[in-house]
């Protein structure tokens, strides 16, 4: 038989790939030029960055227009009958019998792990044999519209405690920005 002998097919070789630099093409910016030496001494200085957002991330940073927007008490609901609910939801947190993250929409940050640390604790300890947590008596007042300030005598871990907490109206909710329980 005859054996064909077959000769590889040479591989093209690749052309030599040139790289030049081209200026983007951008519109003239509208006024002051950033980049001339002279407008670095202009008021924001060596802290402006073109291109960038300047974005307030700081704890006191409010926007008027996106931010919490303050609600009247006429538009939030009977805040007694709120506060009850919310009072017995937080003792039982406080007893370490309900999970924080249930009420983490009605609870300022500060409030929220004050409360949150309270139930660890609780929840280490063991739980009480005293029984469930008891709202004894509970009183409110509006020292200012959106605003509710409540004390209470609650029966807590076998013991008789006093609580006191603020409300205040946030986004058409009650909101709660302070808590103490003695």
């Amino acid at each position: 038989m005859n054996e064909v002998t077959r000769t590889p097919t040479p591989i093209p070789t690749p052309g030599v790939l040139h790289l030049r630099v081209v200026d983007v093409p951008e519109p003239p910016a509208e006024g002051a030029d950033w980049t001339h030496p002279e407008a670095q001494a202009a008021p924001h200085g060596d802290d402006y960055v073109q291109g960038t957002l300047a974005v307030d991330f700081r704890h006191g940073a409010y926007d008027s227009y996106f931010g919490p927007q303050a609600t009247a008490t006429h538009d939030l609901p009977e805040a007694r009958p709120w506060a009850d609910r919310m009072v017995r939801a937080l003792l039982e947190i406080c007893a370490g019998t309900r999970p924080v993250d249930q009420l983490s929409r009605w609870l300022a940050p500060e409030v929220r792990d004050r409360v949150a640390r309270r139930s660890t604790l609780a929840r280490r300890r063991g739980r009480c044999r005293s029984g469930p947590p008891v709202v004894r008596a509970l009183l409110a007042c509006h020292p200012a519209d959106g605003v509710c300030e409540v004390a209470a005598v609650v029966h807590l871990d076998g013991r008789v405690r006093a609580l006191a907490l603020r409300m205040s109206g946030v986004d058409g909710r009650w909101v709660i920005t302070a808590l103490e329980l003695g």
